[in-house]
């Protein structure tokens, strides 16, 4: 897991180095319960970020997948992929 600091106007996410990392790390574990597509929840919830300084250039050091959706839209998604 890559945590960074977002700066000032943005809350700090942790980021996870691989798609898996963020499966094993972050969704699994809230959906110990279950059966679900974990995979699937990760393509709608992760997306890769990377910082880019004032120059345009990407800092390598900062990127990894990031969740993009509130902690609601992640149980509405997360319902979707039940498998039953």
């Amino acid at each position: 897991m890559n945590d960074y600091y977002a700066g000032d106007d943005e809350q700090a996410r942790p980021r996870y180095t691989t798609r898996q990392d963020a499966i094993d790390q972050a969704i699994a574990p809230a959906l110990a319960e279950g059966n679900y597509d974990l995979e699937a929840i990760c393509r709608e919830t992760f997306d890769w970020k990377i910082d880019v300084n004032g120059k345009g250039q990407e800092l390598l050091n900062t990127g990894g997948f990031e969740q993009t959706v509130s902690e609601e839209e992640f149980w509405e998604i997360a319902a979707k992929h039940e498998i039953i």
